[in-house]
């Protein structure tokens, strides 16, 4: 009934589709048809007018034809006349002249009759001609009336075939709309008919819900029921198992003395029966819920990737740095430019010089007040990848004195520790609750920078096996002189086998994983050393500012001998050195500072050219073009995830800085590198 019910809708769908562009065709035609109709019975009128009028010169002409041709006889027959006349009276003169000697008269009172007789003919013979001229006139106007009347006679037979056209075009297309008519009745019944299948469809569909409700009630007892049996089952069969671990445990109990001995030992060897029982049964329960874990790891790690491609390969959250004390020489250091707005994930921004307001929309925007835990928490779900076995790339972008550093290192031990502390802690808290899972991490740290396009090992000198404390104390006044003494190899960034990147002669120090507090002791000092090695100078714009490009790189590697699998991530966390101008910074008046500027700018718009190329599917991205861009071309090629921070500085002086970062990052934001690879495999 119900597929019945909707191939019912579905061909009333379709009248009612095909109808509609039929009215319009007939209503169109219609109109067509009556403006066409108007406009040759307007022609029809006019032709019928005209040959009317040419018949009526026709006629006028040919009367006229009649009458010249009268007079033109009677001229001829007066002409006759004259004529005969005049020789009748030269005859007789000649008799005259013949009998009789000559008269003289006078010719004024006796005319000559010859001369008379010849100026009348002269006359004639003139009026003749103008009727001949005028009667050649009336031919030839005659016969240009025809051919007119012959072009009309044409040009109305074309009109009424266009009519008879029209006319048959117009009955086709109102058998077109009685069809449609009748297809529409058609539709109509079938209204009709769904209208009442529908009421029979609501009142079946109500039955058998009442019906349904009835099963679903049933069942619920039923399963009630069902539930209480099975529990009543399951402790049954757990007494029982006890019942027999106690029975085994007695049974496999040594024999003490004869089989008269006290009741003291026979009480002494049930209880320990009975704790043997239910420590076997404790640990069956523990293998239950170890094995429940497992599963439930399993599905958490499967959900939580999902997410992360949910949520798009390369994210972009905006940081806004609070006002500091170096900030007061800005005028209007109360009134910052950025507005935050409360959902967390949009912002305006004025520009200083102008009286522009822009708004731009992130995955995540974070107002001055948010502090580091606050940042990391949304953080922490993307670390989470490294360990699944997925290249991780953090890194943070913004100008100098926005607050990049902080972000990632932070300072101290406490509320202030930035992104790359508190990831190596949760991914060490990881670690040891998946050891209980049966799985076994491998953990080492690099660290290095990208000064003037050279790459510098920042942990050049430590041991790359973990020292004890006793050990790290007795060689930490010994470091700076081995340091001094040995020669540094330069790096160069390679491909490996399975064409992974990976930095040629770059340190990696192992982190102990199995106790927490020494994996951080050991974290700490790798970042005291790295700090003393990096690149940093003062500007005007920021006492301390970052004069290269750090990485720092978790290297991950996860075996479970239970189950043969083997993940292999990477965490890397980049701290950008920040961009500037010139003006502000007054880098131009230090060559060294320029020249650190220039680089530092041509890598970062190298990074734009890369992300530009990704958001516009270019089959060549330019990685080569920088060492920073070709060091993260794993994490930015599709094999792996990217998650962009972009600092702000809170003074209007910076607005227009702050504008170029987050316009940079809107176009990042739009980029799609693809389903991240996980990197997994399976020992045989």
């Amino acid at each position: 009934m119900q597929q019945r019910i909707e191939r019912l809708e579905q061909e009333k769908i379709n009248l009612s589709m095909s109808k509609a562009p039929l009215e319009s065709r007939l209503k169109q035609a219609e109109e067509s048809f009556a403006k066409d109709r108007a406009r040759l019975n307007e022609e029809i009128s006019d032709m019928k007018s005209a040959a009317k009028n040419a018949e009526a010169r026709f006629l006028s002409l040919e009367m006229e034809r009649d009458g010249l041709k009268e007079e033109v006889s009677k001229l001829k027959l007066s002409a006759l006349k004259a004529a005969s006349s005049s020789n009748a009276a030269n005859d007789h003169n000649h008799s005259k002249e013949n009998s009789q000697l000559p008269v003289l008269h006078d010719p004024d009172d006796n005319p000559n009759p010859n001369l008379v007789s010849s100026k009348r003919r002269d006359n004639i013979v003139e009026q003749n001609n103008e009727l001949k001229e005028k009667y050649r006139h009336a031919k030839e106007e005659i016969h240009c009336l025809k051919i007119d009347k012959i072009s009309l006679e044409s040009d109305l037979k074309a009109t009424n075939m266009e009519y008879d056209s029209l006319f048959r075009a117009f009955e086709d297309l109102q058998e077109e709309f009685r069809d449609a008519s009748k297809l529409s009745s058609t539709a109509k019944d079938a209204v009709i008919q769904l209208e009442a299948l529908t009421t029979e469809h609501i009142a079946t569909a109500a039955q058998l819900n009442a019906v349904c409700a009835d099963l679903a009630e049933t069942k619920s007892a039923a399963q009630v029921s069902l539930e209480q049996t099975h529990e009543a089952h399951k402790k049954e069969i757990s007494e029982l198992k006890f019942e027999v671990s106690v029975l085994r445990a007695r049974r496999s109990c040594p024999a003490e003395g004869d089989s008269n001995g006290d009741a003291s030992t026979d009480h002494t060897t049930e209880d320990s029966a009975v704790w043997k029982a239910r420590v076997e049964e404790r640990d069956e329960r523990i293998r239950e819920l170890e094995e429940h874990l497992f599963k439930s790891e399993q599905t958490r790690r499967i959900m939580h990737n999902r997410i992360q491609e949910l949520r798009g390969n390369i994210r972009v959250f905006v940081r806004t740095r609070p006002f500091l004390p170096g900030d007061c020489c800005d005028s209007n250091n109360n009134n910052s430019p950025i507005c935050v707005a409360p959902d967390g994930e949009s912002l305006d921004i004025v520009r200083f010089d102008r009286d522009e307001r822009e708004t731009f929309a992130f995955d995540k925007v974070f107002s001055p007040s948010v502090g580091q835990d606050g940042v990391f928490t949304e953080v922490s779900d993307f670390v989470q990848s490294a360990l699944d076995g997925f290249h991780v790339c953090l890194f943070s972008y913004g100008q100098t004195g926005s607050g990049k550093t902080h972000t990632m290192q932070g300072s101290g031990n406490g509320a202030m520790r930035g992104i790359i502390p508190r990831a190596v802690e949760q991914i060490l808290n990881q670690v040891g609750v998946m050891s209980n899972q049966r799985w076994q991490f491998t953990m080492s740290a690099s660290f290095l920078e990208i000064y003037n396009e050279e790459l510098k090992d920042l942990l050049f000198g430590m041991s790359s096996t973990p020292l004890t404390r006793k050990e790290r104390r007795e060689t930490s006044s010994a470091r700076p002189s081995s340091s001094s003494s040995s020669t540094k190899t330069k790096l160069a960034i390679k491909r490996d086998i399975k064409g992974k990147i990976y930095v040629d002669g770059l340190t990696k120090v192992k982190i102990v994983t199995s106790d927490t507090l020494e994996g951080m002791k050991q974290l700490e000092e790798v970042m005291i050393t790295a700090a003393r090695s990096r690149s940093v100078a003062s500007t005007k714009m920021n006492s301390q500012s970052s004069r290269s490009h750090s990485v720092f790189m978790l290297h991950l590697r996860g075996v479970n001998q239970e189950n043969g699998t083997v993940v292999q991530g990477s965490l890397n966390l980049c701290d950008l050195a920040g961009s500037e101008r010139l003006s502000r910074s007054g880098a131009a008046s230090d060559a060294k500072r320029l020249r650190e500027t220039q680089a530092i700018n041509k890598s970062l718009s190298s990074l734009g050219d890369v992300f530009t190329a990704l958001a516009n599917g270019a089959s060549h991205i330019p990685f080569r073009n920088s060492k920073l861009t070709y060091l993260l071309q794993d994490c930015l090629s599709g094999d792996g995830k990217a998650l962009m921070f972009v600092n702000l500085s809170p003074t209007a002086q910076s607005s227009h800085e702050s504008l170029c970062s987050l316009r940079f990052a809107q176009r990042v934001n739009k980029v799609e590198l693809g389903k991240a690879k996980k990197n997994v495999q399976y020992m045989k």
